[in-house]
């Protein structure tokens, strides 16, 4: 019986290591911590290119687009070498036309007259000034004063404090019990 306490309480201690096992397995679990982190990084990449993928429209007729091809590549092949394809040649070209128009039109001095004039927009002087006496009172300003004196009606307070409130107030504010901020 007492061998097998033994064997109990050698399986419950920590493993004991040298410094150099230790060092050793510091580095193995390095090792396969880096190896994780770049798994984990590359099977995003991989799922996120996936995701883009069936995201993006696709052409729907394949074998035009291989018949295009076809049309591009017998087109290169006709013009010299180093010089540029007719249609990107052509597109160009109507730029360059667009922007010589324009600037031509900028050019001429009857351009600016063939435009009807803008109209000035009315300005206001700015914000209106309002006369609060002309404004009447909000619906609710009147309920919250008729509650307030039904309140003050149904609270026992002193006859003194209810006349002289303002003198109340100022014994309050001396006595220290009602600090100013």
């Amino acid at each position: 019986m007492s061998n097998r306490e033994d064997s109990d309480s050698e399986s419950d201690a920590p493993e004991e290591f040298t410094a150099e096992q230790g060092i050793e397995l510091d580095a193995e679990i390095r090792k396969i911590q880096k190896e994780n982190k770049s798994r984990v990084a590359r099977e995003g990449k991989a799922l996120r290119r996936k995701w883009a993928e069936r995201k993006t429209p696709r052409p729907s007729k394949k074998g035009e687009q291989g018949v295009q091809d076809a049309v591009e590549t017998e087109e290169e092949d006709v013009t010299a070498k180093g010089m540029l394809p007719s249609n990107i040649v052509q597109q160009l070209a109507a730029r360059e036309k667009k922007v010589f128009t324009t600037e031509s039109d900028d050019e001429t001095p009857g351009a600016n007259a063939k435009l009807p004039p803008r109209k000035k927009k009315a300005r206001g002087s700015g914000p209106q000034t309002v006369i609060l006496n002309e404004i009447s009172p909000p619906p609710c300003l009147q309920n919250s004063l008729e509650f307030l004196k039904k309140n003050k009606m149904r609270l026992s307070r002193s006859s003194a404090v209810l006349n002289n409130s303002n003198q109340a107030l100022r014994f309050i504010s001396s006595s220290g019990l009602l600090s100013k901020k």
